[in-house]
């Protein structure tokens, strides 16, 4: 039972991860949390359902279902944020919060109410380990986000514009004026995690249904797992969304499932006070 909350958790935090991933990317070249991520999360997982009933082979409607994910995250930052960015950090809250609430309601008037599965070639085939069978969508889940963290680790420390990504995180005006161009930076960012937020909707769509609210409580875990690696810091956030996940799957097997999503608020509200920095974040000062 051990081995098998062990594994449940590991697929529930390789989720989690990619969702902090997203918050983690925006957070680092704007100081805003995008608390419509959620719902790009929704929005891919959407696409690639209905990609697959229109008959488009499963695999290119994964990617059209991420690619969907890029633009809606590339486009919000365009549309709504990008004039807004000398606004009050409050005027963009509420702005996120009313895109989340517009591709919900998009949502359910496109596809309806009724949760739907995603299909997978993986779901209905199981692996053998130690006498335990383990299905491999949960395999195929932990392996997609291993080579996502490798991935994004790479892109962030060894591309030009991963520099530039971490430039911007630095000090943008200061970026601006190395020639470097801030606007394309922001809006390349908020597509890459964007895009990640999609395909974690879309690994978790074939497991937990499809459904116009799906990224409501996914992308309050994303938000906790950020919080726990430290804002900013993408493999604090990697490494948080897997301990998260684990600790709700032993709460959920040990304690009571009802309980699984008031551990992750419970984690927050002890992070937020005993070290609100995160556990791999560090303490900034900054200038008054």
């Amino acid at each position: 039972m051990i081995l098998d909350q062990l594994i449940n958790g590991i697929v529930l935090g390789s989720i989690y991860a990619l969702m902090a991933i997203g918050y983690t990317m925006v957070w680092n070249v704007l100081r805003f949390i995008n608390f419509a991520h959620g719902e790009v999360y929704m929005g891919g997982a959407f696409v690639s359902l209905y990609l697959i009933i229109l008959d488009v082979p499963i695999w290119i409607a994964y990617l059209g279902g991420v690619a969907a994910g890029a633009l809606i995250g590339y486009f919000m930052e365009k549309l709504v944020y990008k004039k807004m960015r000398s606004a009050p950090k409050l005027n963009l809250l509420i702005a996120a919060i009313g895109i989340a609430i517009f591709l919900q309601n998009l949502a359910q008037l496109i596809w309806g109410a009724s949760p739907e599965r995603l299909a997978s070639p993986f779901l209905e085939k199981n692996i053998s380990v130690g006498g335990m069978l383990i299905n491999q969508h949960y395999v195929y889940i932990i392996i997609v986000t291993i080579i996502v963290m490798f991935s994004m680790e790479l892109f962030i420390n060894r591309t030009i514009m991963g520099k530039a990504v971490q430039a911007a995180a630095q000090n943008i005006n200061a970026t601006e004026l190395m020639g470097i161009n801030a606007n394309k930076v922001i809006s390349i960012t908020f597509a890459i995690g964007s895009g990640v937020g999609a395909l974690a909707g879309i690994l978790v769509g074939p497991v937990f249904l499809v459904y116009p609210t799906m990224g409501v409580f996914a992308g309050l875990k994303g938000f906790t797992a950020s919080v726990m690696g430290g804002m900013g810091n993408i493999p604090g956030a990697m490494v948080a969304g897997l301990l998260l996940g684990i600790v709700e799957s032993f709460a959920a097997g040990f304690i009571s499932s009802g309980y699984r999503d008031a551990v992750a608020m419970i984690i927050l509200l002890v992070i937020l006070l005993a070290r609100p920095q995160g556990i791999f974040g560090k303490i900034v000062q900054e200038k008054v």
